[in-house]
């Protein structure tokens, strides 16, 4: 499918090789046993240290346990696995995977020291994918690590189905709170987190000096991490980059599916009356349902844990629902607060930490061109077929760009600017930011502006700029923006390391750049910075703060769209997250017209997009 070609490309393009061969300046010593990495160039560079045992056979779907402690020098030369996940880079076979369950290892920069030098800064990295695909070896922070002085340590967790479930089956026995939580991705980012306070001292760090950053779904674990009250201390600051912040249903995750179909979360309850049909022991739901009343709770639980990870990820996918979209956190009231992401953020008794937040200006475009409903597609052609998937043409570039417009808006107002204003309402320090750069090649007649622009995860390559020192990224990505690209990269990385030295983007920096304002300061008004190119507009402060009102406003006038396009916009705009929008929005928009129309199609565009 077109979606996987895009994150084959994305992958590819920050993907590093590693030719690694042990130095010995590299032993250090944890609480767990001696490790010893590699040394490339300026850089001491360690990878595959486990952080908790291998979460399989009992531990599977528990709370992640410290390593048993080693005696032999560890040879942390190689990447681990990926946590087990779909293979998204095999055609169109659904049933391809890559990964492994034992997967909770981290990686660790850091710049080569001697023995006098102060403990640095460290930022723990938590990776994206919908928090259900990606790799803490996808990144390489190399460029951030050798110029900033920072240590940056990339960090797994377990991803879908084995992340985040919760069955009351599994709550049968002895377990604990944690076990019962269902939040074992989050679980496992708070485990990491330990090691580094435990361990990060030895490789140079400062334990009281951490910041977290993710992008995506790392964004969103970014945001359940200030959520968390287990995770209270183990870090001073925090970057959330494009994550929303909406939580999952605790009744949802554990209920049958109504009868619409319609579910924002996957149920563990579906998936273990898929598991029993792909089986072979129920014909269908109906004698699903009739054979777990015959079963125990242990004997229910059994049956999961003896599940191949390949089966519980088919019968994942044959169980979606209508209307999910990203795995999300449960608020379950142990591992992440009861009144989810956003109450916790207004809290003003939580513990306040420094905040950055943005989104990128054109998010959705990355996903709208994927669909072939909006972009025509070439069409595949002999032993490498999907390489020939390339886009060809937007078929209605006004309906494109409006599309694309309110949809990243939306995107902004939800995963920026609401998550700001909570987090003033709380009185804590916030810096917001827009990413702007578009300046991408035209490939085949087709302006990748037009159909990407500063789409979703790009600022990852400016952050992470090793990819584009590589000639496929710099033609066919980059192109003629090269030197834009490379000045706004640098500067982008002066902000994010000023920020986990201090707290405060604008202290510390190399060189002089833009202010970045604080998102509200004593005169009540909203700002943000605007992260382009000088050969646009450059890096400038904006007060275009975006409300749910104003946007609605808009929409309902925009000459871009006739009412079933304005309507079909807002159902689009609420389909994934429908509490984003009072349902009341409905009843007052269009003076009511968008109540009673049909929606299939839009319906059918939006669940062929994966993400």
């Amino acid at each position: 499918m077109a979606a996987r070609i895009f994150a084959l490309a994305f992958l590819l393009l920050t993907l590093a090789a590693c030719d690694a061969t042990v130095h010995q300046e590299t032993q250090r010593t944890t609480r767990f046993g001696p490790v010893i990495g590699t040394q490339e160039d300026a850089l001491s560079v360690w990878r595959g240290i486990p952080f908790a045992q291998p979460p399989i056979g009992a531990l599977r779907w528990r709370a992640p346990v410290a390593p048993l402690p080693w005696t032999q020098t560890l040879t942390a030369l190689e990447d681990a696995p990926a946590c087990f996940q779909r293979g998204f880079f095999q055609g169109d076979n659904d049933d391809a995977f890559s990964g492994a369950e034992d997967c909770l290892y981290l990686n660790i920069w850091a710049p080569t020291q001697t023995a006098s030098d102060q403990a640095l800064p460290v930022m723990v990295w938590i990776h994206g994918g919908a928090n259900t695909l990606g790799s803490a070896a996808t990144y390489n922070p190399s460029h951030l690590v050798s110029e900033q002085s920072v240590i940056v340590v990339t960090i797994a967790y377990r991803l879908a189905s084995f992340g985040w479930f919760r069955h009351p089956s599994l709550r049968a026995g002895p377990t604990t709170a944690m076990d019962d939580s269902g939040n074992f991705g989050t679980l496992d980012t708070i485990a990491a987190l330990r090691f580094v306070q435990d361990n990060i001292a030895e490789f140079g760090g400062d334990p009281s000096n951490v910041t977290i950053f993710g992008e995506s779904a790392g964004g969103h674990n970014v945001a359940a991490l200030l959520a968390s009250p287990l995770a209270d201390g183990l870090f001073q600051k925090a970057i959330i980059q494009s994550g929303i912040v909406s939580v999952a249903s605790l009744s949802e995750a554990e209920s049958d599916y109504p009868s619409d179909g319609v579910s924002g979360t996957i149920s563990s309850q579906e998936i273990l009356y898929q598991l029993l049909i792909n089986d072979g022991i129920a014909e269908d739901l109906v004698a699903a349902k009739r054979h777990l009343a015959n079963l125990t709770s242990s004997e229910i639980a059994g049956y999961l844990r003896a599940q191949t990870p390949a089966n519980l990820l088919q019968a994942e996918q044959a169980a979606k629902p209508r209307k999910v979209g990203m795995t999300r956190v449960f608020p379950d009231g142990v591992v992440v607060r009861s009144d989810g992401i956003v109450g916790a953020l207004k809290d003003p008794a939580r513990t306040k930490v420094p905040v950055l937040v943005g989104t990128n200006r054109d998010e959705t475009k990355l996903f709208n061109a994927m669909d072939p409903h909006l972009v025509e597609w070439g069409q595949p052609d002999g032993l490498w077929s999907f390489i020939d998937r390339m886009p060809l043409t937007i078929k209605n570039p006004n309906y494109y760009e409006a599309m694309s417009e309110y949809g990243s808006d939306f995107w902004k107002l939800r995963a920026t600017d609401d998550v700001a204003r909570s987090l003033t309402q709380s009185e804590q320090t916030v810096f917001a930011y827009r990413f702007d750069w578009d300046e991408l090649p035209t490939i085949q007649d087709l302006n990748y502006a037009d159909l990407l622009g500063a789409g979703h995860a790009m600022e990852l390559l400016f952050l992470f700029p090793a990819a584009m020192e590589q000639t496929l990224v710099s033609k066919f990505v980059i192109g003629d923006g090269a030197d834009s690209a490379d000045r706004l990269s640098q500067q982008m990385r002066n902000y994010w390391a000023a920020f986990a030295y201090t707290g405060n983007p604008n202290l510390g920096l190399p060189a002089p750049q833009p202010t970045w304002p604080v998102w509200q300061a004593a005169d009540n008004v909203e700002r943000f910075l605007v992260l382009d190119s000088d050969q646009d507009q450059g890096i400038v402060s904006s007060t275009a703060a975006l409300t749910l009102n104003g946007l609605l406003a808009k929409l309902e006038q925009d000459p871009r769209f006739d009412l079933m396009g304005r309507c079909q916009a807002l159902y689009g705009l609420t389909y994934r997250n429908g509490d984003g929008i009072d349902p009341a929005a409905w009843q007052t928009f269009a003076a009511g017209q968008c109540l009673d129309r049909d929606y299939q199609t839009v319906t059918q565009l939006l669940e062929r997009q994966q993400f």
